[in-house]
């Protein structure tokens, strides 16, 4: 009886320490929003809110494409899902995306974004890529100013780009910003229309591995 009691005592310790290995504290003590570590858009569940403030996701939290934020007080801590091999996380979900790191469309999504809308903060300008042509299918957007060094995978699905606010997209088809390198200001409806001027016969479409939007 002794060894079961002892048993159950290791297994609650043991998942106990695994609860706190894959969790984060976030919290935004002086109102403004805070990052929390760069992880990605449906890697992160909120798990306990420990403010008084309230915590709404893509209100006073939400993950973009720098991370985890919190705002306006918000203060909790966030469950981390553990990355699976071959792409995607688990177990998926999470501010409006499905398990490959895309979002998939709402109808309530409008254009150009604005409001709250994943994260908020769409004023300052930016740009999605879609993984059909036409801006159709699943896509993920940046604001004006971020960048992604790595696109772990899905980056070589991006056949269109529509660019809002007077952004200009800066796309590589290595990570970290290297490689063969282009730029767009407008939407490109397919991007086998655009060739890789360092690359003779070959098009961006399907080819972005890192990207900045200024």
């Amino acid at each position: 009886m002794r060894w079961i009691i002892f048993s159950l005592f290791m297994l609650i310790a043991v998942s106990s320490i695994q609860a706190q290995d894959n969790s984060v504290k976030c919290e935004s003590n002086d109102g403004g929003r805070k990052y929390c570590g760069t992880y990605s858009y449906n890697q992160v569940q909120l798990d306990r809110q420990i403010s008084g403030s309230a915590c709404i996701q893509n209100q006073t939290w939400g993950v973009d494409s720098r991370g985890l934020w919190v705002d306006r007080g918000c203060r909790a801590y966030f469950r981390i899902n553990e990355y699976r091999r071959g792409g995607g996380y688990r177990p998926g979900g999470g501010n409006g995306g499905n398990e490959n790191g895309w979002w998939d469309r709402d109808q309530n999504d409008t254009w150009p974004p604005r409001g709250n809308w994943h994260g908020g903060n769409w004023d300052r300008g930016g740009a999605c890529f879609y993984k059909d042509r036409n801006f159709s299918g699943s896509f993920f957007c940046m604001r004006r100013g971020e960048q992604r060094s790595s696109l772990e995978g899905y980056g070589d699905d991006i056949s269109s780009i529509r660019v809002f606010g007077n952004a200009r997209v800066i796309v590589f088809d290595d990570r970290d910003f290297r490689g063969a390198n282009g730029g767009f200001r407008r939407d490109v409806a397919d991007l086998r229309q655009r060739g890789v001027a360092q690359k003779s016969g070959h098009t961006w479409n399907n080819r972005i591995s890192s990207l900045q939007v200024q």
